[in-house]
């Protein structure tokens, strides 16, 4: 489990912890947090996958203990270090048929919780991001930590997933559909991304933390959390030979909670630019 420190800022767009237990509690239904995605919710994003339905993926780490039961393509059960099972409304997605993206809220937490599982089908190595509203700093920003571990089972080998910086320095431009513009991610260094697009009212850019993580080669995750915006966590599986993504959206507002599944095509960029002519 790793957590890694960078300087705090933020703009005055936080709301108190009360009010966020308060969405949380109305906001506990998955037609209330799941089944949008907006506009980012486009033709390029992966449709659920019966893949694995049926399965049982018991994933391991040092003192981490995960069982994630898929019961159907949009349930699954899930329980913890021999825990309580608790029933998940759970999105499957994948982009080759081997790598696979298992998201679900874990029902409970007055905070909310979002537990983002990556599984290498083929080598058995994956990561789990643990997530939740509310930080020393921010109650509506949100914090996470990564999991690096294996299911049980026989696999081939592989190696563990693991943080990298293989795509700081390179930037890719995403189109989600053609209802937004594109948006340019720039992986400026190993603890920070930036991104840009071409607004209606001229070039927006912003820096954000972010960490990568290897999956296997040209396989990564990318993940960041807004900093001195809305405080959500973007989540993506990216795979560089295919040159597409699928990820999920997560977080919270005054009326509002959001956990929803997202894909994208994409082009290498130039990392020098706001965006590419």
């Amino acid at each position: 489990m790793d957590k890694r420190t960078r300087w705090y800022r933020k703009w005055d767009l936080d709301v108190s912890r009360e009010t966020v237990e308060k969405v949380v509690a109305e906001c506990s239904t998955p037609d209330k947090y799941a089944r949008g995605g907006g506009i980012l919710n486009g033709p390029y994003t992966p449709p659920d996958s019966e893949d694995l339905i049926g399965k049982t993926l018991v994933f391991r780490s040092e003192g981490v203990e995960m069982t994630f039961e898929i019961t159907g393509i949009n349930e699954l059960i899930f329980s913890e270090n021999g825990g309580e099972k608790k029933t998940c409304f759970t999105k499957v997605k994948t982009l080759n048929h081997e790598i696979y993206l298992i998201n679900q809220l874990i029902p409970g937490y007055t905070m909310s919780r979002q537990i983002s599982l990556v599984v290498d089908m083929v080598s058995g190595y994956a990561t789990v991001c643990d997530a939740h509203f509310g930080t020393p700093y921010s109650s509506i920003d949100v914090e996470r930590s990564f999991i690096f571990g294996r299911l049980d089972g026989d696999f081939q080998p592989g190696e563990m997933h693991h943080f990298t910086s293989e795509l700081v320095g390179r930037a890719i431009e995403w189109k989600y559909s053609d209802k937004i513009m594109l948006i340019k991610h720039m992986y400026t260094s190993d603890l920070y991304y930036t991104y840009s697009a071409a607004a209606p009212n001229g070039a927006w850019m912003a820096t954000n933390p972010a960490d990568y993580v290897k999956v296997r080669d040209n396989t990564f995750i990318f993940s960041f959390v807004e900093e001195r915006q809305a405080g959500l966590q973007g989540f993506f599986v990216i795979d560089t030979d295919l040159m597409h993504d699928m990820g999920v959206f997560y977080g919270c507002s005054a009326d509002h909670i959001s956990s929803n599944c997202v894909g994208a095509i994409g082009h290498w960029a130039d990392c020098t630019t706001v965006f590419d002519k």
